[in-house]
Formats: structure tokens, sequence, C-alpha cells
């Protein structure tokens, strides 16, 4: 499994330098008019319904041409890079269709997380489960409550929840719905912890309180 999810990864990174080196390239295609017995050179491409035009001189238009050729190889690699990337997320359980959800009381969320790293430091080890009992919560509580658990028990688990209902932390919450920031979920779940993500939310540090309590 180990094997597949190092794969998994590296297919990630190769998918990212491409994406990178296609949107260095022109987008597009080069179209040719003749105007009163002279030729002239336009790069074109389509926004939305909008078909935008780029004057580009006699001199540059053969380099053009080259660098959007290179653009379709790219995007051929990129896209057989996709499949195989399927192909791994589903050995792996790996779900890639998230959609973050809105109507979370992330007070009341915030709080709960706060109160559960706050009583494992302060409270025994039997007390604390005899507390919070999985069976006693619901909701987003609950899921949080059994990935915590899963945390402190150092189980790792590589069958993701597959659920497109992910609920996100605060920070990415407000990125994503208010600043419009959509990049952010992608980093984020980059660094989602696997005990809280497999249950379809999004952390990706927990509690001081819990960290402090792991490394004593």
């Amino acid at each position: 499994m180990s094997v597949c999810h190092d794969e998994y990864v590296s297919i990630q990174k190769d998918l990212s330098t491409i994406q990178i080196e296609i949107a260095a390239c022109p987008q597009g295609s080069l179209r040719k008019r003749e105007i009163k017995g002279r030729y002239y050179y336009y790069l074109q491409h389509r926004e939305g319904k909008q078909v935008k035009s780029l004057y580009v001189t006699a001199d540059e238009a053969p380099q053009i041409q080259i660098e959007i050729e290179h653009r379709k190889d790219l995007e051929q690699q990129a896209k057989d890079l996709r499949a195989r990337l399927s192909r791994y997320a589903k050995l792996l359980g790996v779900h890639n269709s998230y959609r973050p959800i809105k109507n979370v009381d992330y007070e009341d969320y915030t709080l709960f997380m706060s109160s559960v790293a706050h009583d494992y430091k302060r409270l025994d080890f039997e007390t604390f489960i005899e507390k919070y009992d999985v069976s006693k919560y619901r909701g987003i509580n609950k899921r949080y409550l059994a990935g915590f658990l899963d945390y402190i028990n150092g189980i790792e688990s590589q069958s993701f929840r597959k659920t497109n209902d992910l609920v996100l932390d605060p920070y990415t919450y407000q990125m994503y719905y208010k600043y419009g920031n959509k990049e952010v979920l992608q980093e984020e779940l980059k660094r989602a912890i696997p005990a809280f993500l497999k249950r379809g939310l999004l952390i990706t540090s927990v509690q001081e309180a819990v960290n402090g309590a792991l490394s004593e």
C-alpha cells in the first residue's frame, strides 16, 4: 500500500509541474490572414463565449507555433497523468471530488474541538473515553470525535471516507466562501490529517493541548 501511496504522491507532483509548464505556453491557435496582399498572424483563444485575438509578428509566429504544439503535448501528458492518478486514487480509497458544505455552526464546532483537546490533557484516559463516548454524539461533532480517537490512538488508514460532504476548518471556510480563494482548498487537502479526512473533515492541525500531551 505504501508503494501505491508513494506513486500517487509522485504523480501529483509530476502533474503540478506539467500544469505550471502548460500555463507558461501560449493558449489557442495561430491564424494567418491576408490583407491587401500582406499576411498577418493572430493568436486566438476562447474565453467563455468570446474569442480573443492577439497580433503576432511574422518573426514571432514560428516560435509561437512550436510552443502551441508543445502545449498540446503537455496537455496530453496531463490527461494521461490524471487517468493514472484516478486509478491509484481508487486503490488507495482517495476521493477527489470533495464539495465544501455550508450551514455549519463553526462557533459550536470550534468550541467542541477545543473542549475535546482540553479534556484529553486534563482527564485520565478512562474518564475521557467515558465522557466522550462516540455513540452519544451526532453530526459533525461525532465525526470529529471518531477522527480524534483514531488520531490519538495512532490508527492510520488509507481507506478515506468516500464523501463529497467535506466540512472545512474555519480558516479554509472563510477563504473559500468569503474571499473566493478556491486554490486554498487543494493546498489544505494536501496537508490534511488522514484520521480526520476519512471522516470528511478538513483538519490540518490539532489543538496545542493535544500536541503537548502527545509529546510528553
